[in-house]
């Protein structure tokens, strides 16, 4: 500093100015860096995501740090009891790699600052290098960091509260620091089924209300499926028909949510009155516990869907009247919400009824207040 000044007052008199003085670095540099190493110290993040869902990006919906702990909002898994390779048994038996992926394993990324990574776990899991199940990952073993871990749901029996739990550590020699992730398994299973001309691969688009609506409770956490209406035939099998009874079946899914926009709540009728009559759903377990129909038409009608879903312990029933055709119409025993009566909903036509944020608001509302994840 001393230095610095002698050259400025050197150069105010006009003399011949010298070199800066310049402060060495070089004595710094060690002290520096050694201090910088004492303020570091292990850092760990367990990043779970939603479960692998076709049509939706689950890497796009990572879980929030304040609900990963949850037993109730946190990671959902399936119980892994389906028998995808049609080898004769539960999936989880199979400790050999499939030839593909197998959607019912949910992705957690390991994430810190340290030199060792050790993941440990409680309750009925198993966790893999990759959803191919090429090679387990022993409990209290070391991974990684920035590795994606898939972890496997190995029982019938329902996880209870927190007890399932996915922990990493993270040691840098000096310090630990540990992260924890909750696993709940899925009891219930949330279906949206779409109107004429309507696909699941367009999820995303704000014109496709009632996947709008599936979006959001894939968010909050639930275990949901996106299906055209044509996935439901006449009779109420079909594609989504096998889903829902392999669900309750195979993976112990005991409570079931149907979600139709006008053909779709034609279909989930038909679907409803199918799940009823298949004798071996009630003894596994197997309820209706809610279901909601937007602007319901009957399935290639143009007739309103007037029939409350088959066994439905709760149903809402949101139409419009502005429309000569199609419209829906009021259903005995639901709960009716008529939108032309209402002042946000006068303007609401059959095309949009689906897209207003109340409307998706209220059915979400409900359908959270009833059935568990």
């Amino acid at each position: 500093m001393l230095n610095t000044l002698w050259v400025a007052h050197i150069s105010q008199t006009g003399l011949v100015r010298g070199p800066r003085a310049r402060r060495s670095r070089s004595a710094l540099q060690p002290v520096q860096m050694l201090e910088a190493r004492c303020l570091m110290s292990a850092t760990a993040n367990l990043q779970a995501y939603r479960p692998v869902t076709q049509f939706i990006d689950s890497s796009a919906y990572p879980i929030s740090e304040a609900d990963e702990s949850s037993a109730t909002l946190g990671a959902g898994i399936r119980v892994n009891g389906d028998d995808d390779n049609g080898n004769g048994r539960a999936d989880y038996l199979d400790l050999l790699p499939s030839a593909a992926a197998d959607n019912d394993l949910v992705r957690v990324d390991v994430i810190g600052e340290g030199t060792t990574f050790v993941v440990s776990w409680t309750g009925s899991l198993a966790v893999w290098t990759s959803p191919l199940k090429d090679a387990a990952i022993i409990n209290g073993g070391s991974v990684g960091n920035g590795q994606s871990l898939w972890v496997e749901y190995v029982s019938q029996a329902h996880t209870v509260g927190a007890s399932t739990q996915l922990q990493l550590e993270v040691s840098d020699g000096a310090s630990v620091a540990t992260d924890t992730v909750v696993f709940h398994s899925f009891q219930s299973v949330v279906l949206a089924i779409a109107g004429n001309t309507q696909e699941p691969s367009r999820f995303g688009d704000p014109t496709l209300g009632v996947y709008t609506i599936a979006g959001e409770l894939y968010r909050q956490g639930y275990d949901v499926q996106l299906y055209a209406h044509h996935e439901v035939l006449k009779t109420g099998k079909g594609k989504v028909y096998d889903d829902v009874v392999s669900g309750v079946l195979s993976r112990n899914v005991n409570s079931v949510a149907i979600i139709g926009y006008s053909w779709g709540a034609g279909a989930a009728y038909n679907l409803s009155n199918a799940l009823k009559k298949t004798k071996t759903l009630a003894p596994a377990g197997y309820r209706l516990t809610y279901t909601a129909s937007i602007d319901g038409i009957k399935h290639r009608s143009i007739s309103a869907e007037t029939r409350k879903p088959v066994g439905t312990a709760y149903h809402d029933n949101v139409y419009q009247r502005r429309d000569l055709l199609p419209r829906g119409n009021k259903v005995s025993g639901a709960q009716n919400l008529n939108v032309t009566l209402a002042s946000w909903g006068t303007h609401l036509r059959h095309v949009t009824i689906d897209d207003h944020p109340t409307v998706q608001q209220l059915l979400v509302d409900n359908l959270t207040a009833r059935v568990i994840a």
